[in-house]
């Protein structure tokens, strides 16, 4: 009744604030949103001296995104009316524009504000995955221009090929073309596939790099053993950099080219070719090309343009429903002028060319304003956000009415992005009753962040941001909670990381970071766990190359690391520990033979003899993650073990010696999916409450998240959780609540694809095992 009521006023004062519109002032917090570096456009075109020639007539919010450009219905409210959108969720905002009396063309691009703060430039950055690649296919078409390539000189012979593919010869004299994109950033990684015909000794060059037509750059591959960086000019050609190596023919082949301020790196099928030297004032301007002397041939099948995306709080993102650029027709009517189309912005900043005198057009724009952002940077439950139309100079667009959206976070919404290929991260509960719990702000700031809700799971916020660890990419990692301490494993490729988070009311803080476990070998998996004994002491888990290593460490000493003997022909991985009675760890993990094998740890940190516990596991790279997290049952006498066999169904295996293992198949007919998004890992959780177990899964086909407990083998029928999206992770544990009943506390990701604002919480009360 505590949570409705406080529901209900905080949607009474969203409503005021709707009245009001939005305050002068900055809330609490705005200063830090504000010092957030963001990409923007030159601080001198935001101005708030509006243009004299053309006004914003008219603009209206629609919820539903999935609709179609011109399509009625969807909307928020009337016309010109504030409207309230839910953080980490896209809306479209329509405006209606009335051009003045000068007859030119126009393009706009959009500025926004946050409570009454400064305006900003909104930048184009896709949700809920951040990613700005570009890829497309020369024999796409029976015409390489409709692929994207412009020739510039030359002529030559095209044909197409299959896959699809194209063969070029060059004419009789050098020919060369650009792939000709309407990209708005720059691309910072370059690719081609490519394929020499037999016994070509002729070059080819494929350029990377345009100084305004004056010179070019170019990756010269000579074969058949010899590969150089040139820069073409009126002084003919300047060699770089070049080196020797294997350059084959009638192979297909992939050169990529990376580009920082200050190098450049070729790669041919991810084997490094060479690299160079590069200066911000001796660099063109990144794009992709090729160049063939007179009659010399070659066979291409893609290429890709890449470039480092960002994730700030509120950005243009890519329509589901229309591409870039569509023509509107008049929806909006509310400008008497004649109506000449406008158009759909899709992951772009500015409209196209507008070209009309007296007249009206509308702009549909779609946007996200999210929860969290990088740099940790968090929009609150009612903030007021503004968005304006600025001309080419920067200049606003006079307006009718501003228009306004105020935020809304759901109940038991935290947004940000899930760790990558975790084993156990709570939520955990503190001795006051606070949850917490372990993610990244977003895929493109991943730094650790402990959130913490302190009315059962309904409101998350981060704690001690001041205090996080340092170290980001978290690619493998697990929590462990005693004694009021969230303990934290943390695999990168490189290196074995320990954190500690404390929860007591006085400290509420990071108190240990970035302390260094062990530099492994890098595996193919990042994976991780870890368990606190009674006396302190952490046993912990993690991959080292094909095989597996524990690290001990005592109270206040020293991590002591022991491999795991593997043979040389299989990996180990997808570890998990439990802790048993009498301080034993108990550890099982994957081999990529398809076997799930058993090891106990005994109090004086011995290794015990490996058993066999299934051999009917997948074999394929994504199946080392095929074992959810170990429980034990019976006082702890019991170990329990649930795996993802190789036909995608859960099987169950249990023993109190550690040696004989019976099995028991785990709701027959359901299957679980395997490496949703970035992990090769099951999607299911299962935790464990006096003898009853209660598992979370994923079902394969249809990303539905259920829930089921299960007892001495049998299980009950299975309940339906999250219908809607795709759930692509979730984790959970057992809580309490202040009515004395518990429940299951998870969080899920319900369809991020590795990307953020899709965490989110829910509580299940238990239900009683099957009889």
């Amino acid at each position: 009744m505590v949570i409705a009521a406080c529901h209900r006023i905080i949607l009474i004062l969203a409503a005021l604030v709707l009245l009001v519109g939005c305050s002068d002032g900055s809330r609490d917090g705005e200063a830090a949103s504000d010092a957030v570096p963001i990409e923007s456009a030159d601080a001198s075109l935001i101005s708030d001296a509006p243009t004299r020639d053309d006004r914003q007539t008219a603009y209206r919010v629609r919820l539903e995104t999935d609709r179609g450009l011109n399509e009625g219905g969807g909307w928020a409210g009337p016309i010109n009316t504030p409207a309230t959108v839910t953080a980490d969720q896209p809306f479209r905002l329509r405006f209606e524009v009335e051009a003045g009396d000068s007859n030119h063309a126009r393009a706009f691009s959009l500025q926004y504000r946050r409570e009454g703060g400064d305006w900003r430039a909104l930048m184009a950055e896709d949700f809920p995955y951040p990613t700005k690649v570009v890829e497309g296919s020369p024999g796409a078409t029976d015409s390489p221009a409709d692929s994207g390539w412009s020739v510039v000189e030359g002529s030559a012979d095209f044909q197409r090929l299959p896959g699809p593919a194209l063969a070029i010869r060059a004419g009789d004299r050098a020919f060369r073309a650009w792939v000709e994109t309407d990209i708005e950033w720059t691309p910072s990684e370059l690719a081609l596939g490519l394929r020499l015909p037999t016994g070509s000794a002729a070059p080819l060059g494929v350029l990377f790099e345009d100084f305004d037509n004056a010179s070019l750059s170019a990756i010269e591959l000579l074969p058949p053993e010899r590969v150089r960086v040139v820069r073409i000019g009126d002084a003919g050609r300047q060699t770089l950099a070049e080196a020797s190596v294997d350059i084959p023919t009638d192979r297909w082949l992939e050169l990529t080219i990376e580009l920082s301020e200050t190098s450049g790196t070729a790669a041919l099928n991810d084997e490094v070719l060479l690299d160079w030297p590069r200066s911000a004032s001796a660099s063109g301007r990144p794009r992709l090309g090729i160049e063939l002397p007179a009659g010399a041939a070659v066979h291409l099948d893609h290429w890709v343009l890449e470039t480092d995306a960002s994730t700030p709080p509120v950005s243009i993102v890519s329509s589901p429903a229309f591409a870039h650029g569509a023509a509107t027709v008049d929806l909006l009517a509310s400008s008497p002028l004649p109506f000449t189309s406008g158009s759909g912005l899709s992951l772009r900043t500015q409209t196209p060319p507008w070209t009309v005198q007296r007249q009206q057009g509308e702009w549909s724009v779609p946007i996200v304003i999210r929860r969290f952002a990088d740099q940790a940077v968090m929009n609150e439950d009612g903030d007021c956000f503004e968005f304006r139309l600025v001309d080419e100079q920067g200049q606003p667009i006079r307006s009718e009415s501003t228009a306004t959206v105020v935020l809304d976070v759901p109940a038991g919404h935290l947004g940000g992005t899930f760790v990558e290929t975790p084993m156990r991260l709570g939520p955990w509960q503190s001795e006051t009753g606070s949850l917490y719990f372990i993610m990244e702000p977003s895929e493109t700031w991943n730094r650790p962040m402990m959130v913490k809700s302190e009315d059962s799971g309904q409101s998350w916020r981060e704690v001690d941001p001041e205090g996080r660890p340092n170290t980001g990419d978290l690619e493998g990692l697990a929590t462990a909670f005693a004694d009021g301490r969230i303990h934290v494993l943390h695999q990168i490729t490189d290196r074995v990381l320990y954190h500690v988070f404390d929860t007591t009311p006085e400290i509420d803080a990071w108190v240990t970071r970035d302390e260094l476990v062990a530099t492994p070998p890098a595996p193919p998996t990042q994976v991780a766990d870890l368990v606190v004994r009674s006396d302190g002491s952490i046993v912990a888990v993690y991959g080292a190359g094909d095989t597996l290593q524990y690290a001990v460490r005592a109270t206040n000493e020293r991590w002591q690391t022991t491999p795991i003997p593997a043979s040389p022909d299989v990996v180990l991985s997808g570890p998990s520990l439990a802790l048993g009675g009498d301080d034993l760890v108990h550890l099982a993990y994957t081999r990529s033979d398809g076997q799930l094998r058993y090891r106990p740890i005994d109090s004086s940190n011995e290794l015990g003899e490996s058993a066999l516990v299934a051999d009917d596991l997948g074999t394929t790279e994504e199946d080392v993650g095929a074992l959810l997290p170990l429980a034990t049952i019976d006082g702890r006498q019991t170990v329990v073990a649930l795996y993802r066999d190789r036909d995608g169904y859960l099987a169950e295996r249990r023993s109190s010696d550690g040696t004989r293992w019976r099995g028991d198949r785990v709701l027959a007919d359901w299957r679980i999916v395997q490496n949703a998004v970035d992990s090769d890992q099951v999607g299911a959780d299962l935790a464990a409450m006096g003898d009853t177990l209660h598992l979370l899964f994923i079902e394969a086909d249809s990303g539905r998240l259920f829930y089921s407990a299960g007892k001495g083998g049998a299980w009950g029928m299975p309940e339906l959780l999250v219908d809607e999206g795709t759930v692509q992770w979730v984790r959970g544990r057992i809580l309490g609540q202040s009515n004395g009943l518990p429940v299951y506390g998870l969080v899920y990701d319900g369809g991020s694809n590795g990307g953020s604002g899709r965490n989110r919480f829910l509580a299940i009360p238990l239900q009683a095992p099957p009889r």
